[in-house]
């Protein structure tokens, strides 16, 4: 007799191989990337109020790109990071009917005749056509319309015409080896695009024909795979190599691609986890954006593989989700850290979750995922292969004091008030000369800023924002701090606060440096001390975000740090206290006599089209042997 459950399972079996539709009846069922119980959440997601909204938008993607011609261009794209104004360091608005030609938005003027510009503006052609290409992907996946598939054929047919041609380079038009692109300038991006192009390709072929198959295949697919395979880095770059080869290995159906990316002794996908992430479950670049930018690719591997019966949704890559909301302020946005962009939030990251929430069932894990949709739509793509109902809960997530003995951070909290300590490892080509910078958020927003970075093609990257007087922290005799490993020595966390000691001999040759944070409720006590044998010019930095006034000020200048302008100065002697515009109280204890500088400065930077937001450093100069400066905070309950 057979049993209920097998019966059970019969049924479930017979329901998704007739009624899923012809994507996965079609596709071979050794190589896919969307199973035939993903495609079921798919089609029963988009029949939600929610779905629909998701279907709504990827519809209007496809229509809006098909307002402008769908050829892939004949040039060569460039990099991404030098589509932007020189002087204001905003992104400049891109224009189809433009490629020559480039709007500032403060300017208010057209840059031309720059070849990095025009080759940047290819790469914003390519990434419409990849999102057109992953739009028809989920909308075939959701509705089994031939259209979409026929548009996803069209699109790579061209490419796979154009992209043998492509010659291969850098951002100089050079070639690097290890490190050039042929459809942009870096192997990296080359990646980025491919993992998800793999993905709309297999989907759609099973509506191609054989022949439209073969030439994508041999036109683009294995071009890139041989690309990518001879593509080498030791950081996140080579996460995204293994992730495209891994994708194009199942888009190819070849196993001996896939194990390539999984198993090479050095810089494969296990060795780089082994190499790369740390036991507290950060990736070791030290920047929260530089943390979720490989996270994707190592979530995209592991979809990828499930095909091939490999389960790569280990405890590490849990913990790699999990690690990072230890790290939230109370509005769900992240310190930026190091090469961090400002104002990122957890919430931009609700699709990894989605897909991490489905594959693992870790509660943890959706209890985040629902705590992000208390606040925005549900409205990733891949909410529909998730499909489940996230149930909203008041409490949303708990925050306490938290250290991350690896990274080097500690967090102090006192309900929505957190002070986070940063004095880990370099961050090697991302990490930032900070050691000992803090970053204080009062519950509204960050009053004591860490600004991370700009995009690295503007002049402000090198000559601010990469510096050590940007930072929150001490610079010596106006110099930046050496790359070096700093040491957190204390971290007692309490219900209000705790108290957080870490010391650093290493950033400046011949000084201790040491600082004590204590928070106690709506007060927190700051204590840096520097000790030397020889006398030294220590800047002890606050980055404000408010203008303040000082005793008996003058103009003046500070030509050793270039970028701060409209400097004013003033003599000081005991303790310094000023309110900022939100009421928070600062008294400033020196034990010595002091300079008080403050200037503007570039701050906040600017994202896409948006302004930036200026700040003002305040600058307490002392010198000598010895600096000891205390910074007792009250904060407004």
């Amino acid at each position: 007799m057979v049993s209920q459950t097998v019966m059970n399972k019969s049924v479930l079996f017979i329901y998704l191989l007739f009624f899923v539709g012809t994507a996965f009846a079609q596709q071979d069922e050794n190589f896919y990337f969307y199973s035939a119980e993903d495609i079921s959440n798919i089609k029963s997601s988009s029949k939600t109020k929610w779905g629909k909204k998701i279907l709504g938008e990827l519809a209007g993607t496809i229509a809006e790109r098909e307002k402008h011609s769908l050829a892939i261009p004949a040039l060569e794209g460039g990099h991404g990071h030098h589509y932007f104004c020189p002087i204001h360091n905003t992104q400049f608005v891109f224009d189809w009917e433009s490629p020559k030609a480039h709007y500032c938005t403060v300017c208010k003027k057209k840059w031309s005749d720059v070849d990095r510009y025009d080759w940047a503006w290819v790469n914003f052609v390519h990434g419409a056509n990849l999102d057109y290409l992953k739009a028809n992907m989920y909308l075939y996946l959701a509705t089994d319309e031939k259209r979409y598939a026929d548009n996803i054929t069209s699109m790579l047919l061209d490419l796979s015409h154009k992209y043998p041609a492509y010659k291969i380079h850098d951002r100089e038009r050079k070639y690097t080896p290890g490190t050039s692109g042929k459809l942009f300038s870096q192997s990296l991006d080359e990646a980025v695009w491919a993992i998800d192009a793999a993905r709309a390709f297999l989907v759609a072929s099973v509506e191609m024909t054989p022949q439209e198959r073969l030439q994508i295949e041999k036109g683009f697919l294995r071009p890139c795979a041989d690309l990518l395979l001879s593509s080498r880095d030791k950081g996140n770059w080579q996460v995204w190599h293994n992730g495209g080869i891994i994708a194009l290995g199942v888009a190819l159906k070849n196993d001996s691609i896939i194990n390539a990316a999984l198993n090479k002794p050095d810089l494969g996908y296990y060795d780089m986890q082994k190499k790369n992430v740390y036991n507290d479950g950060w990736w070791n670049e030290g920047s929260v954006v530089y943390h979720f930018y490989p996270l994707r690719a190592i979530l995209l591997s592991a979809e990828a593989v499930r095909c091939r019966h490999i389960n790569l949704y280990d405890e590490k890559v849990i913990n790699m989700f999990l690690s990072p909301v230890n790290m939230l302020y109370s509005d769900l946005m992240f310190p930026s850290q190091n090469d961090g962009w400002y104002g990122t939030t957890l919430l931009e990251q609700a699709g990894l979750y989605e897909i991490v929430a489905l594959r693992t069932g870790n509660q943890k894990i959706i209890d985040v995922l629902a705590a992000c949709y208390e606040k925005i739509e549900r409205k990733s793509p891949d909410a529909l292969i998730n499909g489940m109902e996230l149930k909203c809960h008041d409490s949303g997530v708990s925050l306490s004091s938290h250290l991350f003995p690896d990274l080097g951070v500690g967090v102090l909290r006192s309900k929505n008030k957190t002070v986070v300590l940063k004095n880990g490892p370099s961050g090697g080509l991302h990490g930032h000369p900070d050691k000992l910078s803090i970053s204080i958020h009062d519950g509204r927003r960050e009053i004591l800023p860490d600004l991370g970075t700009t995009a690295y093609g503007v002049p402000d990257c090198y000559a601010w924002y990469r510096k050590t007087i940007s930072h929150n922290t001490v610079t010596i005799d106006k110099k930046d701090q050496k790359a070096s490993k700093g040491k957190i020595v204390l971290f007692k966390p309490t219900s209000r606060g705790g108290v957080i000691e870490a010391v650093s001999d290493s950033a400046y040759v011949g000084v201790n440096m040491h600082r004590t944070l204590s928070l106690e409720g709506i007060k927190l006590v700051d204590h840096f001390t520097c000790e030397s044998d020889v006398e030294h010019t220590y800047d002890y930095t606050l980055i404000l975000r408010d203008s303040i006034s000082l005793p008996s000020e003058r103009k003046d200048t500070l030509l050793e740090y270039e970028r701060i302008s409209k400097v004013r100065r003033s003599p000081g002697k005991g303790t310094f206290s000023f309110s900022m515009s939100d009421g928070t109280k600062l008294s400033l204890v020196v034990h010595s006599p002091y300079e008080l500088f403050i200037g503007v400065a570039p701050g906040i930077p600017p994202k896409g089209l948006k302004k930036g937001e200026d700040v003002y450093p305040l600058i307490i100069r002392t010198k000598g042997k010895k600096m000891d400066i205390k910074a007792i905070w009250t904060f407004v309950d």
